[in-house]
C-alpha cells in the first residue's frame, strides 16, 4: 500500500478550466494527493489508493475483484470518480454505480486527487462521500517516448508505451498503450486489462480531447460464494467487460474576467457475465442460482457554464443535461427450469447550478448550490458552503458543510434477481473541520467529520436477496496525519477511526473496519537510488456469503516496499515486494488475500 502525501490545495487567481475537486472557482479544502511515482510503484489505481487511511478498498482476489472505494465508512458507489474531468461511474455496475478501481491502471497517469466531502452541490448524483479524480499526464514539451515492461511473481506480466509532444497550432498530444495480466495470486483468478488513452491538449489545458477504450477479462469466485476457503461450487465466474470514453472542452474569453466554458463527453460500456451461481446454505438454503449476464450502458453529457472574476471575488453558474440508457439480457439457471431477464431503462436528467466566492485578507468562502431532476424523480436541490482562514504562524482552518443525494442506479432499481422498483433515491448531509499546521518540512493535519444518510440502499440475504432501503444511517470520524521531510528521508503516518452505525437499530454496515492506520518512509539513498517501506493497518470488519453467513474478519498488517533505480538518464528499474511478510487475511468473507508477490519493472524514457 501507498500513504498519499497530503497537499494544500492552492488558490486560483481565475477560475480553472476543469472541475477535480471541490469547486469550480477556487478550492478551499486539502486534497489528499498520490503522484505519479507513487501510482508507477503500484501499478493500478486500486493499490495506491488503498494506502489512503479514509479509503477502504477490498480486492476479493487480486485485481480480478471488484475493487470498490469505500470513503471515510460510506457507499463504494457514493464516491464520484472522475477521469480527466469526467464522471466514469456507471448506472449498470452490480455495485450500484461504484467503479471497479482495479480496471485503471497507472501508466500515462499525473497524479490521483481525493477530497472527502459532500459534493452534490457541485457535481450532482453520487458525490455523497467526496471525489476521486484521475489526472492523466499532460502532453511532453518535446518528442518523448517511454516504455515500460515488467514481470510479476505468479505468472503476471505488464507491457506499456506511451508517445507524447507538440504536434502544431499551439496542441500537444499523449497516447498511452498498456496490458495488465495479474497472473493467478489467488485459486481461479484471472485479469487482463487492455487500455488505449488519447489526449490532446491546447495551451494551458483550457481545449481538450479525449479517447479511452479500457478491455477487462477476469475470472474468480462469484460475490458471496465464500471465495476460496468457503466456496463449495469451485467454478469461476467469467468477467468481460470494455468501456469507451471521449470528451471534448474548449474555454473561450468572452471578456474582462469573463470566460464560457463547454463539456461535452460519451461513456459507453458493456459487460458480460456467466455465473456458476453459489450454494446453498443453512443461512441461505436456495443460495444464489447460476446465471448469464449482458449489460450495455450509454450516458451522453454536456455542460455550460460562464465564470466571472472581479478582484478577489468569483462567480459561476451554468446548467447541464444528460441522457442515459442501461440494457440487459441473460437468464437464471434453477437446475430444473432456466428463467429469461431482461430490462430496459432511459433515464434524462437536467440541472442547474451556481457558485460564488469570495476573499477578505486572510479568510475566504465560497458557496454553492445545485438542482437536479432525474427522470420522473422529483427535483432534488443540494448546497454546499466552505470556508477556510489562515490563523499565521503556519496554521490553516478549513471547514466545511453540505448537502448531497444519489438517484438510484438501474442496476439496483431493475435487476432480476435482487432489484427493487420502489427503491428511493439516497441522500446525505455532512460536515468537515480540519485544523492544518505547516511550516520547514513538517506538515501535521487533525480533522473530523460528522455525515448522516437516509435511505440508503443495501443488500440483504434474508428472507430472501434483495436490495433495500435503509432508514437511518451514521458516520462519524476523526483522523491525523504528520509528514515529516528530514533530508534525504521523508516520513508519513496517518490514522483514522470512525463511528458507522445503523440508528435504526439494523445490522452493521458490511466492509467498515473503525480503524485504519499507515506509515511510509521513503529514503533517497544515494542520486538515483530510491527505497520506500510502507505498512498499513485495516482493523476487524463484518462481512457475510451464503455458506459462512454473517462473520467478524481479523484485522491484519499489510507491508510493501519498492525501490527504484535510475540506471541512465533514460533507463529506470523498479523492484517491488506485495504483502512483503507474506500475512494472511481475508479481502472479503473466503477469499484470501494475495501471498508476497514480487514486481519487476523497467521503464525507458527517450
Amino acid at each position: 500500500m501507498l500513504l498519499a502525501t497530503l497537499l494544500l490545495a492552492q488558490s486560483a487567481a481565475v477560475a480553472p478550466p476543469l472541475v477535480v475537486t471541490a469547486s469550480r472557482l477556487r478550492p478551499l479544502a486539502s486534497a489528499i494527493r498520490i503522484e505519479s511515482d507513487q501510482l508507477d510503484a503500484s501499478g493500478s489505481i486500486a493499490a495506491a489508493a488503498a494506502g489512503v487511511p479514509n479509503l477502504f478498498i477490498a480486492q476479493p482476489g487480486g485485481r480480478s475483484g471488484f475493487a470498490a472505494a469505500t470513503l471515510d465508512g460510506a457507499d463504494p458507489n457514493f464516491t464520484l470518480v472522475l477521469f480527466d474531468g469526467v464522471p466514469i461511474n456507471n448506472a449498470t455496475s452490480s455495485r450500484g454505480g461504484a467503479v471497479n478501481l482495479a480496471e485503471i491502471g497507472s501508466f500515462g497517469l499525473a497524479s490521483l486527487d481525493l477530497l472527502p466531502a459532500q459534493l452534490s452541490a457541485v457535481h450532482g448524483s453520487g458525490a455523497l462521500a467526496g471525489v476521486l479524480a484521475i489526472t492523466p499526464r499532460g502532453p511532453a514539451e518535446r518528442l518523448e517516448l517511454t516504455a515500460q515492461a515488467g514481470g510479476i511473481s505468479r505468472g503476471g506480466h505488464t507491457l506499456a508505451a506511451g508517445l507524447s509532444g507538440p504536434i502544431g497550432g499551439g496542441w500537444g498530444a499523449s497516447l498511452t498503450g498498456q496490458i495488465d495480466d495479474d497472473g493467478t495470486p489467488t485459486p481461479l483468478a484471472r485479469f487482463v486489462a487492455r487500455t488505449a488513452v488519447l489526449r490532446l491538449v491546447r495551451g494551458d489545458g483550457a481545449d481538450r480531447l479525449l479517447l479511452r477504450v479500457n478491455d477487462i477479462d477476469a475470472a474468480g469466485f462469484p460475490d458471496a460464494s465464500g471465495g476460496a476457503l468457503l466456496a463449495e461450487r469451485r467454478i469461476a465466474e467469467q468477467r468481460r467487460a470494455r468501456e469507451y470514453l471521449a470528451a471534448v472542452r474548449t474555454r473561450q474569453q468572452l471578456g474582462d474576467g469573463l470566460a464560457l466554458d463547454l463539456n461535452a463527453s460519451w461513456l459507453g460500456r458493456s459487460d458480460s457475465i456467466a455465473s456458476p451461481g453459489v450454494a446453498g446454505a443453512a443461512s441461505n438454503p436456495a443460495g444464489l442460482p447460476a446465471s448469464t449476464d449482458a449489460t450495455c450502458y450509454d450516458r451522453l453529457l454536456g455542460q455550460a457554464s460562464l465564470a466571472w472574476t472581479a478582484g478577489t471575488a468569483q462567480i459561476a453558474a451554468g446548467i447541464e443535461g444528460s441522457n442515459e440508457r442501461g440494457r440487459a439480457t441473460g437468464e437464471l439457471d434453477f437446475g430444473f427450469f432456466t428463467l429469461p431477464t431482461a430490462y430496459r431503462l432511459d433515464r434524462g436528467a437536467w440541472a442547474g447550478f451556481a457558485e460564488v466566492a469570495a476573499q477578505a485578507g486572510a479568510v475566504s468562502g465560497s458557496g454553492a448550490v445545485r438542482v437536479d431532476r432525474f427522470g420522473s424523480l422529483k427535483a432534488r436541490i443540494s448546497g454546499r458552503i466552505a470556508a477556510a482562514a489562515e490563523l499565521g504562524h503556519g496554521w490553516r482552518l478549513e471547514a466545511s458543510a453540505g448537502s448531497s443525494f444519489k438517484a438510484p442506479s438501474f442496476y439496483a432499481l431493475a435487476n432480476p434477481l435482487v432489484g427493487n422498483p420502489a427503491l428511493r433515491p439516497e441522500s446525505g448531509q455532512r460536515g468537515d473541520a480540519a485544523l492544518i499546521w505547516q511550516q520547514e518540512g513538517t506538515r501535521l493535519r487533525l480533522g473530523g467529520f460528522v455525515a448522516r444518510y437516509r435511505d440508503l440502499i443495501d443488500f440483504v440475504f434474508q428472507p430472501a436477496p434483495a436490495l433495500v432501503n435503509r432508514g437511518r444511517v451514521a458516520v462519524d470520524g476523526v483522523a491525523a496525519s504528520l509528514v515529516q521531510n528530514l533530508g534525504d528521508l521523508q516520513l508519513d503516518l496517518a490514522v483514522q477511526h470512525i463511528w458507522p452505525r445503523d440508528r435504526a437499530g439494523g445490522p452493521d454496515l458490511l466492509l467498515r473496519p473503525r480503524w485504519r492506520a499507515n506509515a511510509a518512509v521513503r529514503w533517497q539513498a544515494a542520486e538515483r537510488l530510491a527505497i520506500n517501506l510502507r505498512a498499513g493497518h485495516v482493523g476487524a470488519r463484518d462481512d457475510e456469503s451464503v455458506p459462512g453467513g454473517r462473520q467478524r474478519l481479523s484485522p491484519y498488517v499489510q507491508v510493501a516496499a519498492d525501490a527504484r533505480w535510475q540506471a541512465t538518464d533514460a533507463l529506470a528499474i523498479r523492484l517491488a515486494a506485495d504483502n512483503l511478510i507474506d500475512a494472511e487475511w481475508q479481502d472479503a468473507a473466503g477469499f484470501p488475500a494475495p501471498p508476497l508477490r514480487l514486481r519487476l519493472l523497467a521503464s525507458v524514457r527517450l
